[in-house]
């Protein structure tokens, strides 16, 4: 149902470590992880995201709105950067390490000022976070950011959050409800994956340019898929680099090795000689060895190939692989729910670069070819919609 607000007054907060242990192979930044990452060399990938963001809204956002941004590394650097003439900051906080308390200090005060939504770049976490400060009582969405978004509150990219927001501030979208989904982290690290249900909230809607809840399950095709895999494309002395997930897991026991389920294992010659990889482990691989092949599931429900769960492949490793080196698959039944494929690198133009028709082995000698869309083009995913429609 379309929804016109009498007024359009914008919360918008940034989770400024969002998304930081992907590249470097850990499974989030919530708790002990985050001092990790640190560790590990990690660098913020929020802000660009909500730069991103803010120049879409920008270039398409109606004169109407007004956006309310959290202070400092929470808001209003990125809008001081993008050169937005027309904002206000809260005065809040000022602390260069936020805390989950930061931003549900923001959004009560979103609250405070009566924000007809609130636009929040993050992960799970960051939306436990925010359902939590304001009981559901406004909509909110998700610039997604984190290593993890199994919730159904994020848009597919910043530029799709913007143009919901502007449609919305035009009348033209709608609000729906929205399932808060979270993962227990310390059981990721132990390789044990525990979903849980935290709540639903209301979420601004508009197209096509929203992520459905992750599905999870067994599919009746995964053992064939790995057979095949196993007799007719693997090959001796090609480095297999193999992504997360229970498809990829099957085909690694097909191998008859252990696979990390979250992470990248490499694979040389029935041998893993490479487990639970970061991004700078991945191209190290790809500088000693020749043939380099990168294999990749899709989340089931969402469609994404590339930019959730698997952000050790940053934009310079998959410009160092390449379109051609990246072996798609996938179940029948998980394949059957998603139009298209996504794309959401964290990289722009590289989007643009693996976008385009892949081959995807979905059983034992069973093939299906299926579109990747950039989830940072917005109009290729409308008019994918209407090309549907038609």
């Amino acid at each position: 149902m379309s929804h016109q607000p009498s007024g359009c007054r914008i919360g918008f907060l940034v989770n400024p470590i969002a998304g930081m242990g992907g590249a470097v192979g850990l499974k989030g930044t919530d708790g002990r992880l985050y001092h990790e990452a640190l560790v590990r060399g990690a660098k913020p990938v929020a802000p660009a995201r909500a730069i991103r963001f803010l120049t879409r809204l920008k270039e398409i956002c109606p004169s109407s709105v007004e956006l309310l941004l959290a202070g400092g590394i929470m808001g209003c650097d990125y809008a001081s950067r993008v050169g937005l003439d027309k904002y206000v900051c809260l005065d809040i906080p000022s602390s260069d390490k936020t805390t989950r308390e930061d931003t549900m200090l923001v959004v009560r005060e979103f609250l405070r000022f009566r924000v007809s939504a609130i636009v929040f770049v993050g992960g799970d976490g960051t939306a436990r976070d925010v359902l939590e400060a304001s009981s559901g009582s406004l909509p909110a969405l998700g610039v997604p950011s984190g290593v993890k978004v199994y919730s159904s509150v994020f848009a597919v990219s910043p530029e799709a959050a913007a143009d919901i927001v502007s449609d919305y501030c035009r009348g033209e979208g709608y609000i729906d409800v929205g399932d808060v989904v979270d993962v227990n982290e310390e059981a990721i690290q132990r390789d044990v994956l525990v979903l849980k249900l935290f709540g639903r909230m209301p979420t601004l809607s508009s197209g096509n340019l929203k992520v459905h809840t992750k599905e999870f399950g067994t599919y009746e095709d995964i053992e064939g898929l790995a057979e095949y895999f196993v007799s007719e494309v693997y090959k001796p002395g090609v480095l297999y680099i193999i992504g997360p997930g229970s498809t990829t897991k099957a085909i690694a026991s097909k191998l008859g090795i252990e696979k990390t389920l979250l992470g990248f294992d490499a694979v040389l010659n029935g041998k893993v000689i490479g487990k639970d990889l970061s991004e700078s482990d991945i191209k190290k691989l790809i500088a000693t060895f020749k043939d380099v092949y990168v294999v990749l599931s899709i989340i089931g429900g969402q469609g994404y190939l590339i930019g959730r769960g698997n952000q050790q492949l940053t934009p310079e490793v998959l410009r160092l692989l390449g379109k051609d080196r990246i072996i798609v698959v996938s179940s029948r039944s998980k394949l059957s729910r998603v139009r298209y494929l996504l794309i959401d690198s964290g990289d722009v133009e590289v989007d643009r670069e693996l976008s385009g028709f892949y081959r995807v082995i979905t059983g034992f000698g069973e093939m299906y070819v299926i579109k990747a869309l950039p989830a940072s083009d917005p109009k290729a995913l409308r008019l994918n919609m209407l090309r549907e429609q038609s």
